[in-house]
């Protein structure tokens, strides 16, 4: 059984090797975990991964170091996600998907045919930054994919993607993703619901993004996220380890 996590950046460090938690985490803990004085949770930060033991008094928790982790969790090779803006729910889906499954670093890009309109972004990403922070204690990632601001196809500048690139496209002549077997980093652009327009498809293969298939069926925009990320870490994994 894996064991609780816990984010140590918001944490007070009293000194080295102990914390005081801040009331959100430690308020978790407690009332809905039953956590309680001498069990031990997992502390994820920047690069680093730590064994801790609680000490709970008056609802504060404070928290010591025990052991500390070599990191078994991270990926050799760089995965860049390009994804056109979608609406609340899947969008939200995708921040989970993207943290779970070892993109790090979200480019999103407002489409044509995108529902949601930029509005607030600057606001909204707050919001998205946290979604992903809390991801993190979920599946154990030291730190959550990195999200740029808003932008079109035409504002991209290409120059600092990976040589590697794959489109998810709808038209034909794609290939199955599959028999593109990624070695190293790779960018993979995925369009909002009904697929790019056939201007942003143009522009993606001109900035070298290759056409790929995620099968004969239809996916969700969300979907298509998890299915392209998920073949190309699945693909590289043993190779990466």
């Amino acid at each position: 059984m894996s064991l609780h996590r816990i984010r140590l950046e918001p944490c007070e460090r009293l000194f080295p090797g102990r914390y005081r938690l801040d009331p959100q985490q430690a308020r978790h803990l407690v009332k809905v975990l039953r956590c309680y004085t001498g069990a031990l949770v997992e502390g994820l930060e920047e690069g680093r991964r730590v064994i801790l033991r609680l000490s709970v008094s008056n609802g504060v928790v404070e928290a010591k170091e025990v052991v500390d982790q070599e990191d078994l969790g991270g990926y050799a090779s760089r995965v860049v996600l390009l994804v056109g803006l979608l609406k609340a729910d899947q969008w939200d889906q995708v921040l989970r998907f993207s943290c779970e499954l070892g993109v790090d670093q979200i480019v999103p890009v407002i489409c044509e045919r995108s529902v949601p309109r930029p509005d607030d972004w600057h606001r909204k990403v707050q919001r998205y930054r946290r979604i992903l922070l809390e991801s993190t204690r979920q599946c154990g990632a030291l730190r959550p994919p990195t999200i740029g601001d808003l932008v079109s196809l035409r504002e991209l500048d290409p120059s600092g993607l990976p040589e590697l690139r794959l489109g998810a496209f709808l038209a034909d002549g794609a290939v199955p993703i599959g028999e593109v077997v990624p070695c190293g980093d790779v960018a993979l652009a995925v369009g909002p619901e009904g697929d790019w327009a056939p201007w942003e498809a143009e522009a993606l293969i001109g900035m070298g993004f290759r056409p790929v298939s995620l099968g004969p069926r239809v996916l969700r925009a969300s979907t298509a996220v998890a299915a392209a990320v998920s073949l190309v870490r699945l693909s590289s994994w043993g190779v990466e380890r």
